[in-house]
C-alpha cells in the first residue's frame, strides 16, 4: 500500500466514532502498558482520547503520520497482530491490520485491528521495535 491509498476499513462503521479496546493487548512487557513510563502512558491516553472524537472515515482520511497505516500481509507486524487477534473475523474473511502513530515524528505506535466500531489494540510499541 502506498501513501495515497486509503486504509481499508469496515464501511458499515465508517460513520461510527472510533473506540479503543485493550482486550486483545499483548501482556509481553515490551509491547503492553507494562513497558510504558508515566510520560509515555500520558501521551498515549491523550492521543487515543483525541482519535476517539473522530469517525472511522475521518481517521482513514488523515495522512499516515496522523492516521492509520495498513500492515502488509506476512510482515512481522501483520503476523504479531494476527497472533493476538481473538475475533471471529480472523477465521472468516479478509484481515486488515493497522498501526497508528502516537507521535507524528517519533517511533511510538500502537498496532491492532478493526472489529466493528472498535480499534482493538494488540501491541503498544513506544520505541519502534516492531518492523512493518
Amino acid at each position: 500500500m502506498d501513501d495515497l491509498t486509503p486504509s481499508k476499513i469496515d464501511l458499515l462503521h465508517a460513520e461510527s466514532r472510533v473506540v479503543f479496546s485493550i482486550c486483545d493487548c499483548s501482556l509481553d512487557k515490551n509491547y503492553s502498558f507494562y513497558g510504558l513510563c508515566r510520560e509515555e502512558a500520558t501521551k498515549l491516553i491523550k492521543r487515543l482520547q483525541h482519535i476517539e472524537k473522530m469517525t472511522w472515515r475521518q481517521l482513514v482520511g488523515l495522512s499516515r503520520e496522523k492516521g492509520l497505516t495498513s500492515e502488509r500481509p506476512n510482515s512481522e507486524s501483520f503476523n504479531i497482530i494476527d497472533a493476538q487477534n481473538s475475533s471471529e473475523q480472523k477465521i472468516s474473511g479478509e484481515k486488515y491490520y493497522f498501526h497508528i502513530r502516537i507521535e507524528q515524528t517519533g517511533l511510538f505506535r500502537i498496532f491492532g485491528y478493526q472489529k466493528g466500531q472498535l480499534f482493538c489494540i494488540t501491541h503498544i510499541d513506544p520505541r519502534g521495535k516492531i518492523h512493518h
